[in-house]
């Protein structure tokens, strides 16, 4: 097993989220629902690669949707499972009037990330979700107080999951060409740092 900080648990997810086909923003709201999700205690790592194995598979949230969800209307269920993330991200950048909580939000895939992506908001799931969980029907509510960020833990991962996700943060990188192998690390052929 490796240890990893709280802080570099957030960074490998977020560029693994990236790498996986989620925006800059997204994949930074990712890292930032993987640390919470390991401070708590829980395997961050292999939610971590259940989501960017499957981010491909999910449905974003269509206007028709959030605009029921926004009126209080029954939803919907779509033919493949809500992301979460996205569906998380629309609920925070413009959160349902109070008027229409709780809110029945059909078939999220792995609503453990719906769940950590609410938990410094004020609106939160009912029943909270499972790492176990690959698809759930989740009910949002308004809560009371705002959870402060857990500090001084670390994450676990073993090395086959490290080994994959650190495959999905390579798709971030910019590849070599011939000038930058030729120039090196240091930028020219005198280091003059």
């Amino acid at each position: 097993m490796i240890e990893l900080s709280l802080n570099e648990v957030e960074t490998l997810s977020a560029k693994a989220a990236r790498g996986a086909g989620f925006s800059w923003g997204l994949a930074e709201d990712v890292g930032r629902a993987a640390r919470r999700i390991a401070a708590a205690g829980e395997d961050w790592s292999s939610a971590m690669l259940s989501l960017a194995e499957n981010a491909q598979s999910f449905d974003a949230p269509d206007p028709a949707r959030a605009t029921r969800w926004r009126t209080g209307e029954a939803d919907k269920p779509a033919g493949k499972p809500l992301c979460p993330i996205r569906t998380a991200a629309l609920l925070l950048d413009d959160p349902p009037p109070a008027d229409a909580l709780p809110l029945t939000i059909l078939d999220v895939g792995l609503p453990v990330w719906f769940c950590a992506m609410l938990l410094r908001s004020d609106m939160r799931i009912a029943r909270p979700a499972t790492l176990s969980m690959s698809q759930a029907d989740v009910v949002v509510e308004r809560r009371d107080g705002i959870e402060r960020p857990v500090t001084g833990r670390r994450g676990s991962i073993d090395q086959r999951t490290f080994a994959a996700l650190n495959a999905f943060a390579a798709r971030t990188y910019v590849p070599e060409s011939e000038n930058s192998r030729v120039r090196g690390a240091g930028g020219g052929r005198v280091d003059d740092e």
